[in-house]
């Protein structure tokens, strides 16, 4: 694995799967974090596949805090 591939690695910010930020469909929760497609429309997020842009963003209430 190439060191910008594990730079766009990561982990789902609720249920922990793994996540690739350019190959999966994530919601961005901020610079370091990521909801996978499933959490983030569990959490009543609404993604425009024909515009490839979330129309309506996930609530983010009661995620936890990054790990410091």
């Amino acid at each position: 694995m190439h060191r910008s591939e594990a730079r766009e690695l990561g982990y789902c910010a609720e249920c922990g799967a793994e996540v690739h930020s350019s190959r999966d469909r994530t919601y961005a929760v901020d610079a370091e974090r990521s909801l996978c497609f499933a959490c983030a429309v569990q959490r009543g997020g609404c993604f425009d596949e024909r515009r490839d842009l979330w129309t309506h963003a996930p609530d983010l209430s009661g995620l936890s805090e990054p790990d410091e």
